[in-house]
């Protein structure tokens, strides 16, 4: 049975649904599917990773889309640029308020949503962790690796229920940021 042909077109199906919503969503804000985005992943990312360099890799989007978008969003008041504090040519990405309220009422869809809302726990948790493996394989086979969560990353080390350590920045971070996307992510070796 050739699997991988109808699951590419499941696949297919639920990304155009999913596509078409978040351009509705998006258009009710006077916003672009790519602005929206934008506001998702800032809203789903760590600090080593709130750059407009993160967010154009995140994206696979050219740096002039990049920048407009970025450009329209802090006009719009949805997101601000901080310079960082160690180098000053280096800018930080965060959401305001607004922007927030946009990205968490838009993405993910409310059609997604209520249709995981029918399953259980142990369905939806099967379900999440076959989608972050195929993530990793798919990642792997195109050797896109990067941008996936702190918590799934071979850096990643529980060290009790309120932190984590992360082995690459060497640093002690609090156990929710282990749930951010990170550019820095490493796939875990196998075994």
């Amino acid at each position: 049975m050739n699997h991988a042909g109808k699951i590419g077109d499941l696949l297919e199906r639920i990304s155009t649904l999913f596509r078409n919503e978040v351009r509705q969503a998006g258009l009710s804000h006077g916003l672009h599917p790519v602005h929206l985005e934008v506001l998702f992943y800032l809203n789903r990312c760590n600090q080593f990773s709130d750059t407009p360099a993160s967010v154009k890799d995140f994206l696979g989007a050219t740096k002039g889309t990049t920048s407009q978008s970025i450009s329209l969003l802090e006009k719009k008041g949805y997101l601000l640029k901080t310079k960082d504090e160690q180098d000053k040519r280096v800018f930080h990405l965060s959401l305001t308020q607004a922007g927030q309220e946009v990205a968490t009422s838009s993405m993910p869809p409310p059609s997604l949503r209520q249709a995981l809302s029918r399953y259980g726990d142990d369905v939806s948790s099967q379900l999440t962790q076959q989608l972050e493996q195929l993530l990793i394989n798919i990642q792997t086979e195109t050797s896109h690796t990067g941008f996936g969560t702190c918590k799934t990353c071979k850096f990643h080390r529980t060290e009790n229920k309120q932190t984590f350590f992360c082995e690459l920045t060497q640093m002690t971070l609090p156990t929710p940021h282990g749930e951010l996307i990170c550019r820095e992510h490493v796939v875990p070796d196998a075994g």
